[in-house]
């Protein structure tokens, strides 16, 4: 079985940038009540250069953001390792991180991006209602083709 790893980013006190927690939270009720193992979930404020050696112990990664961009509900994409020119060591892409990955730990692993599209980024805690109906829709997509995803 191959190991996979959801790692969420973004700030919940700036209503729905929480997306990616919010995401977090509703997999590991899933998770625990179907009894399921292989997957471990992480949250964090942004990604940074050590996810590299985080990500190069999975097969299958899975980041989650909250998105601006005009993408329906939400988008899901494969990552292409990217390195980046210019970066800080506070925060980077995730097309960097699987780049950082294979560089350092000459590990490539299946890196995806789930994006979930938000309305509200105002600081306060909670999400916009319309968020909410994304974080739903992404939920019940990623719980359905995660099975593809451990084959």
């Amino acid at each position: 079985m191959k190991k996979v790893l959801l790692h969420a980013y973004g700030n919940p006190g700036r209503g729905d940038d929480g997306l990616g927690n919010a995401f977090i939270e509703a997999m590991e009720r899933w998770i625990r009540t179907n009894n399921l193992h292989g997957i471990t979930t992480d949250s964090s404020y942004q990604l940074n250069v050590e996810d590299a050696a985080v990500i190069a112990e999975y097969d299958v990664v899975i980041f989650i953001d909250a998105s601006k961009a005009e993408i329906g509900p939400y988008a899901f994409d494969r990552v292409d390792s990217k390195a980046e020119q210019t970066f800080t060591t506070h925060s980077i892409s995730p097309a960097a991180v699987l780049a950082l990955c294979e560089e350092i730990y000459h590990r490539t692993p299946d890196v995806r991006l789930l994006q979930i599209h938000g309305y509200e980024w105002d600081f306060r805690e909670g999400l916009s209602p319309r968020a909410v109906d994304n974080l739903n829709q992404a939920v019940i997509f990623t719980q359905t083709h995660l099975d593809e995803l451990l084959r």
